[in-house]
């Protein structure tokens, strides 16, 4: 059987990964709302150009249809970037908690905590973040899927804005 010291390390790899899973949706949210908010100006230029009269109620149903889909999904990839900031309430590694204590208050604590205490607080924050890491990319995964929905009346609204 394994130390409490082996395992907090293996606890704080495992946190390192969660970290770098949330790190990760976050990427993918910005590239999202930038080719979402492109797609949103091209579509909102190109029906802008044309006078009410030139628009067939085809291409303004397509229009409205797409840009309803592409705002749907930049509302689902900001819910993603929202700060998720609630944590264990004695937590030492958290950040929430850990700026809520004084500095020398808090380095006392950090300094008396046992590996057993420092273990528990790091597998609970490898919980937190793996809760944190699946809430984002929920969110990211039904923001892409309205992206590629939005796609289709997107380019069925500009061939139909074109002609």
């Amino acid at each position: 059987m394994t130390n409490d010291l082996e395992r907090l390390k293996v606890a704080q790899w495992v946190l390192e990964r969660n970290l770098g899973w949330i790190a990760a949706a976050d990427i993918k949210v910005g590239v999202a709302i930038a080719l979402d908010t492109a797609m949103l100006g091209v579509l909102a230029s190109t029906f802008n150009d044309l006078q009410a009269i030139e628009r067939s109620s085809s291409a303004s149903f397509f229009t409205v249809v797409a840009a309803i889909s592409i705002v749907v999904a930049i509302v689902f990839a900001a819910m993603a970037v929202f700060p998720r900031i609630n944590g264990p309430q004695q937590s030492l590694i958290f950040f929430g908690c850990v700026a809520q204590h004084h500095c020398p208050n808090y380095v006392t604590k950090f300094r008396s905590a046992s590996e057993d205490e420092m273990l528990e607080d790091c597998l609970v924050q490898v919980h937190r973040n793996a809760e944190i890491a699946r809430e984002k990319f929920r969110w990211v995964g039904k923001s892409m899927k309205w992206s590629f929905f939005s796609v289709i009346p997107w380019i069925a609204a500009l061939a139909l804005l074109k002609n």
